[in-house]
């Protein structure tokens, strides 16, 4: 097989040096479309920058940084976006028949592939982000106008993501002053609330059962008393009444008329069991008590028992008149003693509605102090979050939150960027190589004559070839045996 293998190599450089023209035209225009494309070929520069931001070192705990990793993407866009493109292709005049031809936003793709943004984030130790590379590159034919607009895209993402910073710290300030306002102004509310509360239940707080109890157990020992005395007076009054009653009833006098009568008839009674009724002494005692008896007819005797008018009490005895004097004097004392009870009745109930309120104001104040200490730590908290976001915003404005730093500028490229001419010229002379080659192998293949033993078994197809030996033949009767072998392929065939 490498015995064969040589042959062929041997008979293809046979070829090339017998037939150079089929090698040389192929090679020499694949080097010249090869030249041609090398020197016609557009050379682009690139020229890029690196970009180092530290973010703001606020304890996220506070308040959300005013920078995370969503501001890069959105500063990416706003760089990056078409009227942005637009406006940075009219100022360095890129591509200048271009615009003519192309849609703005196919005019500002092709600008949008020329630059290069890459941007690396570090996280630190609370999972935000901490910094982060930005590096950028632009490629263009000139390596001036690729520096120039470099620059100007660094200064546009420095500039954009001022105005962000600017921009979200004063609505994170704005935001949580508001919050702020709204949980005071509701601990005011509630505060209030708690106040009123407390007035209208005071003397039910917890801290005054003690009291409320000592209160109670006195005047139930007050009422106690008083109704022992109130008992004893009533009966003193009583006791006075009856006996003004009794003398007022023995003055008058219908009370002797009915005494003497009763008197009468008492010894009416006594005489008419020992004398008969004709007995004179029984005819007059029955005359005596029928003239009594119509006397006293007309006015009955007072059996009411009502207390004798001032008008009465004046006609009476000394006697009497103290005792009406005495009733007169406790009187008021009666009065006040009912006076004095009603009052006690209405402070002890009053005392016992205290008293069974004070456990539900106690868990309602219970309820009010937790309330007031969630709210008064969120508060807290909020105002925390407040003074986190006032400083962030103080940062922003002095630009102390977030550092950036042009590691890189971008420089002026010497080389132009993509293969080197010298690749080129070596892929150049390979393709003609190759052309070479092929226009060696389209020879061989279209050559119709007999080049070697390996051809004639296809032009003789089963033919007899004889060979003569050591036979020169001139260069007209050689040319006239070719030609006739293409006639007639066994001219000289036996049989």
């Amino acid at each position: 097989m490498i015995n064969e293998l040589g042959r062929n190599i041997l008979y293809y450089i046979e070829i090339a040096l017998a037939k150079p023209f089929y090698a040389i035209v192929p090679g020499l225009i694949a080097i010249l479309v090869g030249a041609y494309f090398i020197y016609t070929m557009p050379r682009s520069y690139y020229s890029e920058a690196l970009l180092l931001m530290e973010f703001q070192q606020i304890p996220t705990t506070l308040v959300s940084p005013t920078v995370s990793n969503d501001r890069l993407q959105f500063i990416e866009q706003r760089v990056l976006s078409r009227n942005n493109l637009l406006a940075l292709a009219e100022k360095y005049r890129l591509f200048p028949n271009m615009p003519d031809t192309l849609a703005k936003n196919n005019f500002a793709a092709l600008i949008r592939n020329q630059i290069t943004l890459l941007i690396s984030v570090t996280e630190g130790a609370d999972r935000v982000a901490s910094n982060a590379s930005v590096r950028i590159g632009f490629k263009y034919g000139d390596p001036v106008i690729s520096a120039n607009v470099v620059s100007d895209l660094i200064s546009q993402i420095i500039e954009e993501n001022r105005r962000i910073r600017m921009s979200r710290a004063s609505e994170a300030t704005k935001f949580l002053t508001q919050e702020a306002n709204s949980v005071t102004q509701r601990f005011r509310e509630r505060e209030g609330v708690w106040t009123k509360y407390l007035e209208e239940n005071k003397e039910s707080h917890p801290t005054r059962i003690p009291t409320l109890l000592i209160e109670l157990q006195a005047k139930e020992v007050e009422l106690a008393a008083l109704d022992r005395a109130a008992v004893a007076l009533n009966e003193e009054i009583g006791i006075y009444e009856a006996q003004l009653r009794m003398g007022v009833g023995q003055t008058t006098e219908s009370t002797r008329f009915h005494a003497q009568l009763v008197e009468l008839e008492r010894d009416f009674a006594v005489k008419s069991v020992i004398y008969s009724d004709t007995h004179p002494q029984i005819r007059a005692m029955k005359q005596r008590l029928d003239e009594m008896r119509a006397q006293v007819a007309p006015a009955p005797r007072d059996t009411s028992g009502n207390m004798p008018t001032p008008e009465e009490i004046k006609t009476l005895s000394p006697e009497l008149m103290l005792i009406a004097e005495r009733i007169a004097m406790a009187k008021p004392r009666q009065q006040q003693n009912i006076a004095q009870r009603s009052a006690l009745t209405e402070r002890i109930a009053r005392l016992r509605e205290l008293v069974s309120h004070a456990p539900e104001v106690g868990a309602q104040i219970a309820a009010n102090e937790a309330e007031k200490v969630s709210l008064q730590r969120n508060m807290d908290e909020m105002q925390t979050k407040l003074d986190a976001a006032r400083l962030g915003e103080r940062l922003e404005v002095g630009d102390a939150a977030q550092q950036i730093e042009v590691v890189e500028e971008p420089e002026i490229s010497k080389a132009a960027t993509g293969p080197r001419r010298l690749q080129l010229v070596a892929g150049a002379c390979a393709a003609a190589a190759m052309a070479a080659a092929a226009g060696i192998y389209g020879a061989h293949l279209f050559d119709r004559t007999i080049r070697g033993t390996f051809d004639l078994g296809h032009a003789l197809a089963g033919e007899t070839l004889v060979v003569i030996p050591r036979w020169k033949p001139k260069r007209r009767i050689a040319r006239a045996f070719r030609n006739s072998a293409f006639t007639n392929p066994s001219p000289l065939a036996g049989g």
